[in-house]
């Protein structure tokens, strides 16, 4: 029987595109976000694009509802850590994309590579941190700050 720190495990992204129809937790490195808008019906919606070291380019979309514009992660900038908790992976065409359930999902929003502390500066609702998480703020902000040097052609001016 599984405990439940096993419960809740991140997965590398490479490893989530390969888990359709099934409930993950990722942390990844924003790219990209879109511009809230309200879906076709009473939700918001957003979508943001994560990268880790498993799967760099192109990343991996993460589509996001909620009930206010409020509750949307609000991406400060580029390159900030996101925890993304419960969200299900599914496929549409050829692509691979995780849902976020405003229900049952949770997100953390950290700063990026110049980030020092573990404070998130925005979180969900139902978002529950764990000591045990830092580790990967830490694997990814490093990660980033050296993957910059290597791909200064995305630096903008």
């Amino acid at each position: 029987m599984a405990s439940r720190d096993d419960d809740y495990k991140f997965l590398q992204i490479v490893d989530a595109m390969a888990s359709i129809n099934q409930r993950v937790n990722l942390i990844g490195v924003v790219v990209e976000t879109s511009i809230p808008k309200q879906s076709r019906g009473t939700d918001c919606f957003c979508k943001i694009r994560i990268v880790d070291e498993s799967h760099s380019s192109p990343g991996i979309s993460v589509n996001i509802f909620a009930e206010t514009m409020e509750k949307l992660p609000h991406v400060e900038s580029a390159g900030d850590i996101i925890q993304l908790s419960r969200v299900v992976m599914k496929t549409h065409g050829q692509e691979v994309y995780a849902l976020f359930n405003k229900k049952f999902s949770s997100f953390a929003l950290f700063e990026g590579k110049h980030g020092t502390n573990f404070v998130p500066y925005q979180v969900s609702p139902n978002f529950h941190p764990r000591d045990q998480d830092k580790k990967f703020i830490v694997g990814l902000r490093k990660w980033s700050a050296d993957k910059e040097l290597d791909a200064d052609d995305n630096v903008g001016t």
